[in-house]
């Protein structure tokens, strides 16, 4: 049995989608033989996309864009009928243009993208031995750009073609990404991010990043947790990142402050390479453990959830190889009923992906992330996506939804 106390009993308070225990327990992965030994998974494709376009769909230019005086990243691809998919690509693209262009981009021309889950394993198989957090950004960069294609070619949201959609706004929390202030500055940062859109929690930084077990000035963490309760009150959501600080009995006696201060979820106690020890502060506290950005290997989603080494999965769609491994790892996840929040510090249009991907997880759990400190997205695009109420509303038109005006490739630089 996979369902646990700490989703139970922490999800439940906490979160606005909890899971639905009952039925969720009815479900358990069938890797393991009655001889007690795993055998390969037969996992079906999250999605089909035969059923949403009749006829083939081929690449016929990929492209990393750089645009406006702020640098930003797109990756755009267009097919052979005239289609354009594009998205909002990470900043860390520059260093991997080699994997993109030598890799991902052969990987994916001349076959039919109808057939995109079976495209993104054949890659693996044939390139595995560059897997690796690089490998599956490059990948997952042209993988979300293609689901932006296929669901405008399909006139389709994405998330229909996930489906189906559970949900149309997604409730969000602003992610603090500094561990450089006091409390009394993190708190007054704070408080402008929640006027400003309205959310109903926020993430705080605890630790000093993989700082092995020290903090980023003495006292700091606790300081800011209690700190942040005391100012906002008990309404008010808290989750904590320690993004890989301690080791199991530092992180477990940071577990026991932040269960004082009534945190509903720790990001990372432990170094992420080291997965038995997360594993072990996982089931020796109360407060869900939540990790996985920074993982790209479906046996590593599968050891989590058969092992109960996490409470929650957070999968980022740029580095865990794009939309279509996501749902396979939140597929898996909700069989056992173990949650799921994916990693994406974003803001306005390049949430796009996380908010149809939430709007069809049945175990997503609670708030979903949303950058405190916006980036300036000073380039033409529509329709603008900003928090109303502590809520993003996912957009109407196809794909993921948003139209960049094509004025701007004019004087894009190539990467």
């Amino acid at each position: 049995m996979m369902i646990d106390r700490r989703m139970l009993i922490a999800g439940l308070a906490s979160a606005p989608f909890a899971l639905a225990p009952a039925a969720l327990a009815q479900r358990t992965p069938a890797r393991r033989g009655k001889d007690g030994l795993l055998r390969f998974a037969d996992d079906p494709a999250p999605v089909d996309f035969h059923a949403h376009l009749s006829a083939p769909l081929t690449l016929a230019s990929a492209e990393l864009l750089v645009v406006c005086a702020r640098g930003h990243q797109f990756v755009r691809v267009t097919s052979t009928d005239g289609h354009e998919g594009v998205i909002k690509a990470n900043s860390r693209m520059e260093e991997v243009t080699s994997l993109f262009h030598q890799i991902a981009v052969p990987a994916f021309s001349k076959a039919d993208l109808r057939d995109l889950p079976r495209l993104v394993d054949r890659v693996y198989t044939s390139q595995y031995k560059f897997a690796g957090l690089a490998f599956w950004t490059a990948i997952g960069h042209l993988e979300l750009a293609i689901w932006d294609m296929l669901g405008k070619a399909a006139g389709k949201r994405c998330v229909d073609m996930m489906g189906p959609a559970r949900r149309e706004a997604i409730p969000i929390y602003v992610s603090s990404l500094n561990r450089g202030t006091d409390a009394p500055r993190e708190i007054a940062q704070l408080e402008r991010a929640i006027a400003a859109t309205g959310a109903k929690g926020v993430k705080i930084k605890v630790g000093g990043r993989m700082s092995r077990n020290a903090d980023a000035s003495p006292g700091r963490s606790e300081a800011i947790v209690a700190g942040v309760r005391k100012h906002f009150g008990d309404e008010l959501i808290i989750y904590a990142d320690a993004n890989g600080s301690y080791d199991a009995p530092a992180a477990i006696e940071l577990c026991r402050m932040l269960e004082d201060h009534g945190v509903a979820m720790l990001e990372e106690p432990c170094p992420f390479e080291d997965f038995e020890m997360t594993r072990q502060v996982t089931q020796r506290v109360t407060i869900p453990i939540a990790g996985g950005e920074q993982d790209g290997a479906m046996e590593r989603w599968r050891w989590y959830i058969e092992n109960q080494g996490l409470d929650i999965l957070q999968p980022d769609f740029m580095y865990n190889g794009g939309m279509t491994r996501t749902l396979a790892v939140q597929r898996m996840a909700a069989q056992a009923g173990v949650g799921i929040a994916p990693h994406y510090p974003r803001n306005g249009m390049e949430t796009v992906e996380l908010l149809h991907f939430a709007a069809q997880a049945e175990n997503l759990y609670g708030l979903q992330e949303y950058r405190m400190n916006p980036r300036v997205l000073d380039f033409p695009h529509a329709p603008e996506i900003v928090p109303v109420n502590g809520e993003l509303r996912l957009p109407p038109g196809p794909g993921f939804g948003v139209t960049i005006d094509p004025a701007i490739w004019k004087d894009a630089r190539r990467l």
